[in-house]
């Protein structure tokens, strides 16, 4: 019988479910599980913690090791089917049952969603990676290199913009030298996690609280165009909860995503020079950076 430390009631097969499905999640997407995860996420003590592993083992022995509870990947059979969206999202949200079973509080629908945009088995050794502080070989499809051949990546942290799902990593190049650099998960392939190699472990160099640029939060200043009529001003008002009273919004970000802040709100970083000799070119924008310089000076400290 399946019992909560101190409850004898028999347990729902829902509540069962929900916590075999977060040791199959945890174990694929992060490589290991622990009861204090156990316990931490279900508020559940550690007998009930070490029952929930020992079901887990019975359905799935070749998945995982008795004693440290660590990941088999080349016997790993998925319990439960998930996305390599759904599965970032939970990673950078925390496990969330009803994202397995699509069911919602209210009606919802994700607009644009790319069927099979994501590999969940190339996800999960990247996430893996992420995890347990060690590199992947694999190549990758950048759009302003032509060089597609192995790179060894140490993969840090997963974002989000809304529409692409990116990580942080630290890249490795044959002559030693590291570079941190933004990274899309779709345009990584061929992947081989190098988690048994000691050569291919995290150094503290390459460890995310030494990427300059990640650390770093720039001040936006940003005021609304000057090419904008009076009722383009007052949508964008209410889209960015600027008062009515108001042209301009303040807000920081990481150095290392800027360029993504200044795509997506459509931000006019451009210096009047610039602007003078563009004068003809039609353009939309939404902002403009009121505090370039400043911006410029600070960027300039971290190169």
């Amino acid at each position: 019988m399946n019992t909560d430390n101190n409850n004898t009631t028999k347990l729902s097969n829902s509540v069962i479910n929900e916590r075999l499905a977060y040791v199959d999640f945890k174990l694929r997407f992060t490589g290991h599980i622990s009861r204090a995860d156990l316990g931490e996420t279900f508020g559940i003590a550690e007998a009930a913690a070490s029952r929930v592993l020992k079901e887990y083992g019975e359905i799935r022995p070749d998945n995982k090791t008795q004693k440290a509870n660590t990941i088999i990947r080349e016997n790993f059979s998925p319990l439960i089917s998930i996305d390599g969206d759904t599965a970032l999202g939970m990673l950078a949200n925390g496990f969330n049952k009803n994202k397995l079973t699509n069911n919602t509080i209210i009606p919802y629908v994700k607009i644009g969603a790319i069927p099979h945009q994501l590999n969940a088995s190339d996800v999960a050794m990247i996430t893996r990676a992420i995890s347990g502080g060690y590199a992947i070989t694999c190549k990758y499809l950048s759009e302003n290199s032509d060089n597609h051949g192995e790179r060894t990546i140490l993969p840090l942290a997963i974002m989000y913009d809304g529409t692409q799902w990116m990580y942080r990593g630290c890249y490795r190049a044959k002559d030693s030298s590291t570079e941190f650099k933004n990274f899309r998960f779709t345009r990584t392939i061929d992947i081989t996690e190098k988690h048994q190699d000691k050569e291919f472990k995290r150094l503290e160099h390459e460890e995310l609280a030494n990427d300059k640029a990640w650390n770093l939060r720039l001040p936006l200043a940003l005021k609304l165009h000057s090419n904008l009529n009076e009722e383009k001003k007052s949508q964008i008002r209410k889209d960015f909860g600027i008062p009515e009273d108001s042209d301009e919004l303040f807000v920081s970000e990481r150095q290392a995503l800027i360029w993504m802040i200044k795509r997506k709100w459509y931000i006019d970083d451009r210096s009047s020079e610039q602007k003078n000799q563009e004068e003809k070119l039609k353009r939309f924008f939404q902002f403009e950076l009121t505090n370039v310089d400043m911006i410029k000076m600070l960027e300039s400290q971290v190169r």
